[in-house]
Parts: structure tokens; C-alpha cells; sequence
């Protein structure tokens, strides 16, 4: 029994040393490793620069105009050059117009059209009307403002009313031919044996000369005419048309078409 019993308290014995053994193992082991530090690095996300952005090249259209009806100067046209060319086979037509009342009185100028042609549309015009004509810009600009005129030898100062028949400050009363457009005022009004003349000037300084035969109402308008000694020349197609306190005289280069006396006038 006494060796039983001795036996048996070894056994518990060596069970101990054997657990305290490993306990100090572990307690080495782990006193002997450091711990281990494990460092993550997150990628950082990559951020594209967006493209950029595309750039539209804007390529200017010239400017297209109407082939038909009525453009208004500095709003739907500007003052200039510009070729004509009919778009039907029969041609097109233009006029110039200084108002747009629909009376005769504010055709300036017209022509109709048969091939390629040219048309100037002046700073003073009010507005052109075209009927079947393609119209593009040459790049000319319109004729500078006609230079005031020398002014005629002084009358005396200006009447409050014109000294003259059925006239006022615009020309003949009740005779549209001779009586300036729209609101221009007149400069010089005479009347001669057989003929009624006007020159007018537009709120631009361009003069226009106009007159009616008395005979037959024949009427004749004629731009720019320019100051000659005590009155004006108009010319037409090589025809002058010269008036002064003493005649209406018509020449063509060194022939004398007409000479009429003049009967009653006035000047401002």
C-alpha cells in the first residue's frame, strides 16, 4: 500500500512539472516574438480630369436676304452694293423707296431685272422693295453722303412762306411730281412757261431734283443734282437739266434741247 501510495504522488508530481514546463514555453514564446504590425495601404481612388470640353467653331453665314418684298434700310438691309440676279425667266424688279405710304411720290429709283445686274442701296433710302431677286452683298459700300451743296447767292432772308403760287415749304401743293417725298424740304421751287421744278433735300443732306412737264404731265426724277452759280445741274443719262432765276435750260454735251424762261421762283 505504501508503495501504491508513493507511486501515485510522483505521478501527480511529474503531471505538474510537465504543465509548469509548458506554461514557461509559452511564456517565453510569446515574450520572445514581438508582435507583428501589418500596415494596409488603401489605394487611392485615381480622379481623371474630366475631358475637355469640345469646342464648336462658329463659322459666321453671310447673311441671306429675301427674294421678295420690302426690306427697311439699317433694319432688314444695310446701306451698300449689292448683286442682283432675277430668280424666275422672266426677270425681276427693285425700287428705292423714301417712305412707305404706297404713294408714287416715294419711288426714288427702279429698274427691272433681266440678268445679273447691280443695285445701291443709299443711307437716305427708307426701304427697297424686290420682287423675285437674290440679293448678296459685293462688299462696296454705298457713296458717302453727297458734300453740302455751295449755297446759291443769298435771296434776302427766307421767307416765312415760299413768294410763290400754290407752293409751301416742300414744293407744289396738289402736284406730287413736283413736290419733295415724304417729309424732305425743298431748297429751290420754280415755275417756267411749260414746266414745274423742284430740288428737295433728304434729312442726310443728298439733294434730289424733280419736274413736270405742264403740257403732258410728263415727270422726270433725277439724284444728286449739284449747285452750279445762282442755282442747280441735274444730269440724266448725259442729258442736263439746269435751273436758275432765269431759265430751265436742257442741254445734251454741246446741244441745246430746250430753254424756258422762268416766270416765278424761290430759293432757301
Amino acid at each position: 500500500m505504501i508503495v501504491v501510495a508513493l507511486i501515485a504522488t510522483l505521478a501527480g508530481l511529474a503531471v505538474v512539472l510537465v504543465r509548469n514546463s509548458a506554461s514557461e514555453a509559452e511564456d517565453t514564446a510569446a515574450a520572445g516574438s514581438p508582435a507583428r504590425t501589418v500596415t494596409v495601404t488603401a489605394d487611392s481612388p485615381t480622379t481623371s480630369a474630366p475631358p475637355p470640353a469640345a469646342t464648336e467653331s462658329a463659322t459666321a453665314e453671310p447673311q441671306t436676304l429675301p427674294t421678295d418684298g420690302i426690306l427697311k434700310v439699317g433694319v432688314d438691309i444695310a446701306p451698300g452694293e449689292y448683286a442682283v440676279r432675277p430668280t424666275r425667266s422672266y426677270g425681276g424688279y427693285w425700287e428705292r423707296l423714301s417712305c412707305l405710304t404706297g404713294d408714287f411720290t416715294c419711288l426714288l429709283a427702279n429698274d427691272n431685272v433681266e440678268g445679273d445686274s447691280y443695285v445701291v442701296v443709299l443711307p437716305g433710302d427708307v426701304a427697297l422693295r424686290i420682287d423675285g431677286l437674290e440679293l448678296v452683298a459685293t462688299g462696296n459700300p454705298a457713296p458717302g453722303t453727297a458734300p453740302p451743296p455751295a449755297a446759291p447767292p443769298a435771296a434776302g432772308p427766307a421767307p416765312s412762306s415760299p413768294p410763290l403760287d400754290n407752293t409751301d415749304g416742300q414744293g407744289f401743293v396738289g402736284v406730287p411730281q413736283a413736290r419733295c417725298n415724304h417729309t424732305n424740304a425743298a431748297v429751290f421751287a420754280g415755275q417756267t412757261t411749260e414746266s414745274l421744278v423742284v430740288v428737295c433735300e433728304t434729312g442726310v443732306g443728298r439733294l434730289y431734283y424733280k419736274g413736270v412737264r405742264l403740257s403732258d404731265g410728263a415727270a422726270l426724277e433725277i439724284d444728286d443734282p449739284v449747285a452750279s452759280g445762282n442755282g442747280f445741274t441735274a444730269t440724266n443719262d448725259g442729258v442736263q437739266y439746269r435751273i436758275s432765276p432765269d431759265a430751265l435750260v436742257i442741254t445734251e454735251g454741246s446741244s441745246l434741247l430746250g430753254e424756258e424762261p422762268m416766270l416765278q421762283y424761290w430759293t432757301r
